[in-house]
């Protein structure tokens, strides 16, 4: 095919044309098709964690997933000649509900072949609870700001990482066998006067009884926090955190790795705490979400759940 033909009878100035031809060879981002799988929810509560699962059968150079104003290259396994990824991500407790788009980036020989398709954030229901603790947990002291802002710092810094590997596997450990009392999201009230939201679940755990990391990982911050006591944070790879709070005494050091259920500390009543328990938090992509998933058959369902919305990839 000629120029003339290309371009119509009228030729293109020779600079423009070796521009044209130059951008048509580029590796320009192109829809995904059916070569790549996508499976996750239409629909979530805020505050709730779920699982993306993405697989293909085609030569995978490298995968970026982008959610919520962040983005995570999630390990890839191979199962035989078919590579797949899962990762788990979620909306916060203090993030919007609406409609989000879930965005799933695929380099395949040399070219970006893009998925976006949205999930349904909805609103959760949320109890409440009234709560007496020392007044400096309430109203803390001026000598002791200084001291929460850096206990924030730190944990804004250890949770805006998303590292590489994927630790964590579907079998999630539970970490205390006490029964389960404050639910994550509740709004709370300290001395009759002090609105608060829980960011946790709060398991009984009487003084002393050895606490268990929920998923193998890398532990990355064991701190004495103000609101939090001796607290051990663990990255359990891909953006996915576990933390520990108001423990007697921790049995790990920063840079430790550990197993599915291996002991991390002893339960305590350090912190803003009414007795001895757990307080576990889990956060995804820095947004802190319901724990209670891992350990009710949810999380594991949507692992082998064959009812979850895939993509049509069109």
């Amino acid at each position: 095919m000629t120029m003339r033909k290309l371009f119509g009878k009228r030729l293109l100035p020779p600079f423009l044309c070796l521009v044209l031809l130059a951008c048509l060879c580029l590796p320009l981002p192109v829809r995904a098709g059916g070569m790549v799988d996508v499976t996750a929810p239409a629909s979530v509560g805020r505050g709730k964690p779920f699982v993306v699962r993405i697989g293909t059968w085609y030569p995978l150079e490298d995968l970026e997933v982008r959610w919520n104003g962040r983005s995570v290259r999630p390990a890839m396994t191979k199962v035989g000649e078919r590579s797949e990824a899962v990762l788990l991500l979620g909306v916060g407790l203090r993030g919007k509900t609406g409609t989000y788009p879930l965005e799933v980036v695929a380099r395949i020989w040399g070219h970006e072949r893009v998925f976006s398709r949205t999930v349904e954030v909805g609103e959760s229901a949320w109890g409440t609870e009234t709560l007496s603790v020392a007044p400096k947990m309430v109203r803390p002291p001026a000598s002791e700001q200084a001291r929460i802002e850096k206990d924030r710092e730190l944990l804004r810094a250890a949770l805006a990482q998303a590292s590489p590997e994927r630790y964590w596997t579907a079998h999630l450990v539970r970490p205390v066998k006490g029964k389960m009392l404050s639910r994550f999201g509740l709004y709370r009230t300290f001395n009759g006067n002090v609105a608060a939201r829980h960011t946790g679940l709060d398991f009984r755990a009487w003084l002393g009884t050895p606490i268990h990391a929920m998923a193998a990982g890398k532990v990355v911050l064991v701190r004495n926090l103000y609101y939090g006591g001796n607290t051990v944070l663990i990255d359990h790879g891909n953006g996915f955190f576990s933390m520990s709070c108001h423990l007697s005494k921790t049995k790990v050091q920063e840079g430790d790795m550990v197993g599915a259920g291996q002991v991390v500390g002893l339960s305590g009543a350090t912190g803003r705490v009414t007795g001895a328990h757990l307080h576990l938090a889990a956060f995804v992509l820095g947004a802190v979400v319901d724990p209670e998933p891992f350990f009710d058959g949810t999380v594991s369902g949507e692992l082998n759940e064959k009812s979850m919305n895939q993509s049509d990839n069109k």
